[in-house]
This record gives C-alpha cells, structure tokens and sequence, in this order.
C-alpha cells in the first residue's frame, strides 16, 4: 500500500504583501476540496503564527499517495484562484508520511 502523501505551501510575508484569510477558507478550499476531493484529497489544515512570523499561513494538505498528487487534473484552476486571496507565492515542498501519531 503506497504511503499517504503530503503538500505543504508556505505563503511568505512581507511589508507589501496581502492576505485575505476570509477568502482563502470560504472560498478557495471549498473549491480545493470539490475539484480534488474526489481525485483522493483527505483532508487538509491551515496555522497562522505568531506577528512576528515570516509567513502568512502554512497549508497542508493531505492525499492517499503520491501519484495521485502527480496526477491531478483541474490544477491550474486552484492554482489561478491564488490571485484572489494574495500576492505571495507560495513555498511547496511534497513528501510521504512516514510517521505520525494522533490523539
């Protein structure tokens, strides 16, 4: 059985930079969620920081494998949404879950 897969973006912060969190959970991750749900999306978190943190939020986003996060279709669609909730661009790493524990 392939590992769970997992995608984190980290949007950095700066003097100039916006973002609109209201936006991004109403609107931008039901749309995640309804284009990618199906396709093998899990589940998903986002945190904010403290003020004096680098980066707005860091999402993860958590999928059954990593082929199917290669084989995503509808990506650019989410991908053109990010212009609605700022103008940051986004840190992504990919990895595997290799531990974890939940209580």
């Amino acid at each position: 059985m392939p590992s769970q897969a997992v995608v984190q973006f980290i949007y950095p912060k700066s003097a100039a930079s916006t973002f609109n969190m209201e936006y991004y959970l109403t609107t931008h991750w039901p749309l995640v969620e309804k284009l990618w749900g199906p396709q093998g999306l899990l589940g998903w978190s986002v945190t904010t920081g403290t003020e004096e943190t680098d980066y707005h939020v860091q999402a993860v986003v958590f999928w059954e494998s990593l082929d199917v996060v290669e084989n995503l279709t509808s990506v650019e669609k989410v991908m053109d949404d990010v212009k609605n909730f700022t103008d940051a661009t986004p840190t992504r790493w990919v990895g595997t879950v290799v531990g974890q524990s939940k209580k």
